[in-house]
């Protein structure tokens, strides 16, 4: 056997370095995005949320942005954020398409959780279930009197104040003279099924009504796909539309 010559051995060296070179800078993003593109959202009661979701060990290229969903750090509370708004999501049925959500922060058992805005859901990819009514909240009124039912009324001050709330069922709103006594108002969906209770219990079941939440439908969510697979998988994802 002839011994390589130097030009030969210098070649040989030069091609197998340029082999590993070039396998340790290939992109690892391609299996490791399609591992993670495989992987479910879970946090709390809520296990193996799929797509369009993302969050957890589910990375935010395997969904459309408005879908993250947000675990906090007790790993018990699941959030999502709807028109810069937060909500906290109790349940999620892939099947249907459907979230139940209530709003953000309603745990501490008192229903003076002001300030808030009016609840929509214009310009996203969720829509109201036709399964809820409209419950008005007003805050910081004074002198109502027998203006409002007694037991929609609620105690919303301090010590040395006397400004109550009350709310409504309904889409009807007071009229302008009303409101005058009142300094904020605003409104938010409630399951359909708990109306009636909410009318006869009054003000005692109310932060239950609204922890119970109301659901949004995102069956009109619009495809999102990339240069990779549709769902998985590495490469830029684009909204249909964009």
């Amino acid at each position: 056997m002839h011994p390589l010559s130097t030009a030969s051995a210098t070649s040989f060296l030069f091609t197998l370095l340029l082999f590993f070179h070039l396998t340790a800078s290939l992109p690892s993003n391609g299996a490791s995005n399609l591992s993670n593109g495989n992987q479910n959202f879970s946090c709390g009661d809520l296990t193996n949320i799929t797509y369009p979701f993302t969050g957890g060990l589910r990375p935010s290229h395997c969904g459309p942005p408005e879908f993250h969903l947000w675990c906090s750090d007790n790993l018990m509370t699941t959030t999502l954020t709807v028109n810069s708004r937060p909500y906290t999501v109790t349940q999620v049925n892939q099947t249907s398409q459907t979230l139940r959500l209530s709003l953000l922060g309603l745990y501490d058992y008192s229903p003076c959780i002001h300030p808030f805005n009016t609840t929509t859901f214009d310009n996203s990819s969720f829509t109201l279930v036709p399964n809820h009514s409209t419950l008005s909240l007003f805050y910081g009124c004074e002198n109502l009197g027998d203006s409002v039912m007694e037991n929609s009324k609620f105690p919303c001050g301090w010590p040395g104040y006397s400004e109550e709330g009350f709310f409504m069922i309904g889409d009807h709103v007071p009229g302008p003279a009303f409101m005058d006594k009142c300094q904020t108002s605003f409104k938010v969906p409630i399951l359909r099924s708990q109306e009636q209770q909410l009318r006869d219990e009054g003000s005692s079941l109310l932060v239950e009504v609204l922890k119970e939440g109301f659901d949004v439908s995102y069956s009109n969510a619009r495809p999102y796909c990339g240069t990779g697979s549709s769902r998985f998988g590495g490469g830029r994802k684009i909204a249909i539309g964009e």
